[in-house]
This record gives structure tokens, sequence and C-alpha cells, in this order.
């Protein structure tokens, strides 16, 4: 499928709800990892530990601003996007609450980190 613009004339509605929606769950997931990352900075005492988690959240931060500056251009129409699929849609939905259960059970950074890094590539799918 052709990368198309919010005023491309092949880009429905449809489309773009799939794009904002695909935006959306990615920003959550990447949302949620970076927030429980720095709290595990705050509970860390292991030198080398603290290190690791921060690369892991600065890596994550970078995502998150690149997703965010990918949306504002695509909607100020200088970036277009290969319309997601409901199944691609689905599987970031999906992703991203797995980010908040592993939050919420206390996982590991590097699961919490994984499962966020994964959410960001099948983004990057999408894009112009």
């Amino acid at each position: 499928m052709p990368a198309v613009t919010p005023s491309t004339p092949v880009a429905s509605d449809e489309e773009i709800r799939r794009y904002v929606n695909a935006y959306i769950a990615t920003s959550n997931a990447l949302g949620d990892a970076k927030i429980y990352l720095k709290l595990l900075e705050e509970e860390t005492s292991d030198p080398q530990e603290l290190l690791s988690i921060i690369i892991q959240r600065r890596e994550i931060e970078d995502k998150y601003a690149a997703n965010e500056q990918s949306f504002l251009a695509f909607h100020a129409e200088s970036m277009s996007m290969h319309p997601p699929s409901q199944d691609q849609v689905d599987t970031l939905v999906e992703l991203a609450s797995e980010v908040a259960q592993l939050a919420a059970q206390k996982a590991t950074a590097q699961m919490v980190f994984d499962v966020a890094t994964s959410v960001a590539e099948k983004f990057d799918e999408i894009k112009g």
C-alpha cells in the first residue's frame, strides 16, 4: 500500500483513525516504560544495574520523542505513512497492554525495555 498523508485522496478516515490508534498505543507503551524505568532507577543501588537502566530509559525516551515528531509531521503533512491494518493496530494495543502489565507486576527492566522496543519497531514499520 502506498504511503499517504492526511490530505492525500487515498487516505481514508478509517486509515487515519488506525494510524492515530497505532500512535496512541505506541506512545502509551513507551510512556509506561519510561516511567517504570525511572522508578527502577530510584530503587536500584547496584551501579552496573543502574547504568544499564539509565541507558535503556534514555533509548526509550529517544524513541518516544521520534514517535511524537513523526506523528506531528504526519499531521503537518510533511511526512507520509503506510496505513496500518487493523491487525497491526491490535498488535500494538496488545503489546502496550503487556508493557503496562509487566510494570504492574514489577518485571525486570530488560523485560519492559524489550516489549517497549518491540512496540516502537512495529510502529516504525508504518511510518512513511
